[in-house]
């Protein structure tokens, strides 16, 4: 099997891995925030240090909010996940080198740090709902730039890379097919 038939092959799989993580990732928001009530402390509380004073439940209203800030960084993600699997979708037709990869990585890259960016107006707002509750002086609002969102940023900036990169290939690509 050619290296180019590999990459039909394996690029296939992930083209499915990517479909069925554009239907799970909003399903896994919808339950989080539907079932919030009944999910363990431990489960709640993993990115964010806000726990409430007195235990309570959050509102349908509360939810509906957290929920609707989920929205922000479920849409990032979904639209890298849409980019990516566009890319996939050109090397499974063995198509290696072409001006939308180098579009399809950048917007990749753009999606990256919507990202970063959207995730920590949500965890934000999830440190405000989750101790709304709180008597007065006791209420959280938590802003954070861990490791985690540095490591995306670096990756984004990979990608924008990766993108000049494919562009100077695709060039190099078409110059070498229009050589007699």
């Amino acid at each position: 099997m050619d290296n180019v038939s590999k990459i039909k092959k394996y690029s296939k799989s992930f083209h499915l891995l990517l479909s069925a993580f554009l239907v799970i990732i909003p399903i896994y928001y919808f339950l989080y925030w539907a079932l919030i009530n009944h999910l363990p402390e431990a489960l709640i509380n993993v990115n964010t240090h806000s726990t409430p004073l007195v235990p309570n439940h959050l509102s349908i209203t509360l939810r509906l909010i957290g929920f609707a800030f989920s929205l922000l960084p479920m849409v990032a993600l979904g639209y890298g996940l849409i980019n990516i699997r566009r890319i996939f979708t050109f090397y499974k037709q063995g198509v290696i080198f072409s001006f939308k990869h180098v579009h399809f990585f950048k917007n990749t890259a753009k999606a990256l740090l919507l990202w970063v960016v959207t995730s920590m107006v949500y965890e934000s707002a999830k440190s405000v709902l989750f101790t709304v509750s709180n008597p007065p002086g006791s209420r959280v609002i938590s802003v954070g730039f861990s490791s985690s969102e540095l490591t995306t940023l670096v990756i984004a900036g990979l990608v924008f890379f990766i993108a000049w990169v494919m562009d100077e290939g695709r060039a190099l690509n078409e110059e070498n097919e229009l050589t007699v």
